[in-house]
């Protein structure tokens, strides 16, 4: 994430993002979401936000769907560096 990306977040997110925490979910437990419950809230699997989080990167309307289930600007989520093609490395499968 650039300098002047990082300084437009709160203060909150920018630390934990410092310290190797992925934007979304640094979002999403400032915000007091579960996994379950953000999986609920934007209609997508908790494997899928769980990859997302890891930095493997889905279409754009994944994290747009993030953004708006947690109150955020459509876009939040748009800068997010080093990410792999989550198609073809997270075929996660629940335990």
């Amino acid at each position: 994430m650039t300098e002047s990306r990082t300084s437009k977040l709160p203060e909150v997110i920018s630390i934990a993002t410092a310290q190797g925490t992925s934007v979304i979910r640094a979002y999403r437990e400032h915000l007091g979401y579960s996994l379950d419950e953000l999986a609920a809230a934007c209609g997508l699997t908790v494997d899928e936000i769980r990859c997302l989080e890891e930095g493997h990167r889905f279409e754009k309307g994944y994290r747009d769907r993030i953004a708006r289930a947690l109150s955020l600007p459509v876009g939040t989520f748009d800068v997010v560096p080093d990410t792999q093609d989550a198609e073809l490395v997270c075929d996660r499968r629940a335990p």
